[in-house]
């Protein structure tokens, strides 16, 4: 490959790489989510950057953020205590591509200047970079089977780019353990470092070396088929060590180039005929380049707003956020999500996403809505739904969180959803789409159950026995309570009904016995399940085990559908 071709391609990339960058960096200090946050302008949330960053530097705090750098961004210890497979495919694909990309990809500018003695046929080199590149494949292919193994409908969006960037990085993988494995089988290269390093490329005069390789490094002749005479096997050791030992280990070094090459023997010399080392380097190296240009336009930009992310949070100061520093974390926590779904795994909802068929309840998609709306992108339509109903999905799963912070305490990159969630929210309600609570108890409870009662909507319950049964649909659910009313005694909603405005019609235990006499319906306009406010007092006190403050949630989202249907026909009435 000409110099001049190469360095050419090199600044293209690392130039579109680096506007790349710029441009989704930027969107940190554009977006704003939460009415909180509208008026700052990009002058404040600048100035706020570069004054924490400051902080964080030339302050005791300093200690913190190279812990963390250290511990959640090198070590990925956050992700470690939540899933050790998931920690393990990530720590090998970290390890793996920042060893290739330190001492083979930029082996000129580090490896080098850090080993004089350096070249890359010579161990450890060899063999490192064999183990780099093994342990890149392992990672991904645990990554990739990881996937395969939690894949569910309600799986977090991906983009189509993404797939795409993962098999670019196979690609590049691929094409560097097949251009090493075909340098160690082509005597097409080995007559070119022989002319280049011995002064010539006679395969007569070279007889003794060519028969030393062959035996020695696996190159593969046509015309050394016999067996090699002893003396010639001894002359070319001679040589080999005059010209070649210096700057060539054996080739089984390469414990994964190495068995390669001996499957591609038998093709060495139509491979040679084909030019293959030429053109297998060419796609090699421009795969890296086009990944490299790539990387700030696809989903894996998270390997750059992550560690940001974690960084932060190391330098968090004691004292509040100002509204500068909120917005720009708020933007940046859109493109720090990895979309592990490890968030969704834990949702305190996700339950009644599943049972109604909404994903819009579930943490790493309610994140993605907010994303598109700060964009711009409103509504968040969905090909396979209308868009004023998907806007109306989006906002009954955005108004059923319960704020219980799991996503927060269990997201492998520190991402404050808790900060996140009430300001899309405020978003949404601004949008046109307020919270689902302020229509519904807009009618007292039994005008619901009535116009339930005319809909064709059936209010029995599900089977019983049926081991997936909503719980509130569940006679197992609750058909032990005793009606002790602990579960009012301690709920702070009914203990501050006396103020005004706060009154509640139902208590907890009184929910609990209108299910236990198959009343549901009646359950579902309550003020007491959309004053709920998911403390779990309840459910922790129950004597009796039953999960009082889960069945308020499940409510909360049956209510949604079932009295969302009839709405229009109340309303009208």
């Amino acid at each position: 490959m000409s110099r001049l071709l190469f360095h050419t391609a090199l600044s293209a990339s690392l130039l579109l790489c680096a506007l790349g960058l710029l441009w989704r960096m930027s969107a940190w200090l554009r977006l704003r989510i939460g009415p909180d946050v509208q008026t700052v302008t990009l002058a404040q949330r600048l100035q706020a950057s570069l004054r924490g960053a400051a902080a964080a530097i030339f302050s005791r705090r300093v200690f913190q953020v190279c812990g963390a750098l250290f511990l959640d961004v090198l070590l990925q210890r956050r992700l470690y205590r939540i899933d050790k497979s998931r920690w393990l495919a990530h720590l090998l694909m970290f390890v793996g591509f920042m060893g290739l990309l330190l001492m083979h990809a930029l082996a000129a500018v580090v490896t080098l200047k850090l080993f004089p003695g350096y070249e890359s046929t010579r161990n450890p080199y060899l063999f490192l970079r064999n183990l780099f590149g093994a342990m890149t494949v392992l990672g991904l292919a645990l990554f990739l089977f990881g996937r395969w193994r939690r894949r569910t409908r309600f799986a977090p969006p991906r983009p189509p780019l993404a797939a795409a960037f993962v098999v670019l990085l196979g690609f590049v993988l691929l094409t560097g353990f097949l251009l090493e494995a075909n340098k160690i089988a082509s005597p097409q290269v080995f007559y070119r470092m022989a002319k280049e390093f011995n002064g010539s490329a006679d395969p007569v005069e070279l007889k003794p070396l060519r028969a030393f390789w062959a035996s020695e490094f696996g190159v593969a002749f046509d015309d050394l088929k016999e067996p090699i005479a002893p003396d010639v096997m001894k002359l070319g050791r001679a040589l080999h060590e005059a010209d070649c030992e210096t700057c060539h280990a054996r080739a089984a070094s390469a414990f994964v180039s190495y068995p390669l090459s001996r499957l591609l023997a038998p093709l060495a010399r139509l491979l040679d005929g084909a030019q293959a080392p030429s053109w297998l380097l060419y796609l090699h190296v421009f795969a890296c380049f086009i990944g490299l240009a790539t990387l700030p336009f696809t989903r894996f930009f998270h390997a750059v707003a992550a560690p940001i992310n974690l960084l932060l949070n190391g330098a968090k100061s004691p004292q509040a956020l100002t509204s500068a520093a909120r917005a720009t974390r708020r933007a940046l926590a859109l493109d720090a999500c990895v979309g592990c779904g490890i968030c969704d795994a834990h949702c305190a909802v996700a339950p009644p996403a599943r049972y109604l068929d909404n994903r819009y309840w579930l943490p790493s998609h309610k994140l993605s809505a907010t994303g598109a709306l700060a964009r711009g992108r409103w509504p968040f339509a969905d090909p396979s739904a209308d868009a004023g109903e998907q806007a109306l999905r989006i906002a009954e799963g955005a108004f059923g969180c319960t704020d219980c912070a799991r996503c927060s305490n269990v997201c492998p990159v520190g991402l404050d959803l808790q900060d996140l969630w009430p300001a899309a929210r405020a978003d949404l309600a601004a949008a046109g789409l307020p919270a689902p609570a302020q229509w519904v108890q807009a009618r007292p409870v039994l005008a619901w159950a009535d116009a339930l009662h005319s809909d064709v909507w059936p209010h029995s319950f599900s089977d019983p026995d049926a081991l997936d049964a909503p719980l509130s649909a569940n006679r197992a659910s609750f058909s032990h309570c005793v009606q002790c009313q602990t579960c009012t005694n301690v709920c702070p909603v009914v203990a501050h009904s006396t103020e005004p405005g706060s009154a509640v019609d139902l208590t907890p235990q009184k929910v609990m016995n209108l299910l236990r006499l198959g009343l549901r319906d009646l359950t579902l306009g309550s003020r007491m399940v959309w004053s709920c406010a998911t403390c779990y007092q309840c459910q922790e006190h129950c004597p009796q085990g039953i999960r009082v403050a889960d069945i308020m949630v499940e409510l909360r989202a049956l209510s949604v559908q079932r009295l969302g249907s009839v709405r229009g026909q109340k309303e009208a009435s």
